[in-house]
């Protein structure tokens, strides 16, 4: 089942329970909160200002800015996270307490979003309308368009989760990946004479994820993975005729064995 964002509820309840900075507009509101994503996205909404009578007016939120409102569920500094949409996977993660990326849903944005719009009007003073901030603009209509609209402004591509990119999901093809570099680059070495089997790497591979928590892969897999690495590291290919204690066709690296000769435990 997809992570939630139940996790930052403690740090949203706290919100509620804070003094409010004193906003006399829904724009001020937003963009007390997201000034960086105001810069970028233009005003959160077209005011309309209403005079009632020469000192009075009121002022009513007409149409809301789709670009804004997908921006500020990518970074939220009052909740302290931080969200992308994964477009090779089609995805949405957020980024949790933990510092891990764990998968959400767009419902669960949705919620955020409508969440976020309703505290807005909850805060605005009397002269402001509230219709649009409590009903239209938290429908499903205008909930849906923000959210298809973040998948284009929260987007990220391969490289966010690559085996070289400092950020960490809960799961992905990018961890057995990055737990096969760290066999090669960290447990191999490069010696005249040894041999290191497929087969024993295997289950040494396997003992490093089952460390790490992660699920096994197939040795099919691993010998596609780890191949290229080994070749690129100590420039020796996969061979098939390996003899091995009178065993002929043994699969393994000629000239490749463990650090410290041994294999570890």
């Amino acid at each position: 089942m997809p992570a939630t964002i139940e996790s930052i509820r403690p740090q949203q309840l706290k919100l509620y329970t804070t003094q409010e900075p004193t906003c006399k507009t829904p724009n001020q509101w937003f963009v007390s909160r997201y000034e960086d994503q105001f810069a970028q996205y233009g005003s959160p909404f077209m005011e309309i200002v209403e005079p009632v009578d020469g000192l009075l007016f009121n002022i009513i939120p007409a149409t809301i800015n789709l670009d804004f409102m997908a921006s500020i569920l990518g970074n939220c500094r009052e909740l302290g996270h931080h969200t992308i949409f994964f477009d090779p996977e089609m995805q949405f993660y957020f980024k949790d307490s933990d510092g891990i990326y764990k998968p959400t849903t767009p419902q669960k944005l949705e919620n955020l979003y409508r969440g976020l719009m309703m505290k807005c009007a909850q805060h605005m003073p009397a002269n402001v309308n509230k219709f649009n901030l409590v009903q239209e603009f938290r429908g499903d209509r205008i909930s849906k368009a923000v959210i298809n609209r973040a998948r284009s402004i929260l987007a990220a591509d391969s490289s966010f989760f690559s085996p070289s990119s400092p950020n960490r999901r809960i799961r992905g093809q990018e961890l057995h990946e990055r737990v096969a570099r760290r066999f090669v680059d960290e447990m191999l070495c490069g010696e005249p004479g040894k041999v290191l089997l497929l087969a024993d790497a295997f289950a040494q591979f396997l003992r490093l994820l089952k460390e790490q928590g992660l699920e096994p892969v197939k040795r099919s897999d691993f010998k596609a993975l780890v191949t290229p690495m080994i070749r690129d590291q100590f420039n020796v290919c996969l061979r098939n005729d390996l003899k091995i204690d009178e065993r002929q066709g043994v699969r393994g690296w000629k000239n490749v064995g463990y650090l410290n000769q041994t294999v570890p435990e």
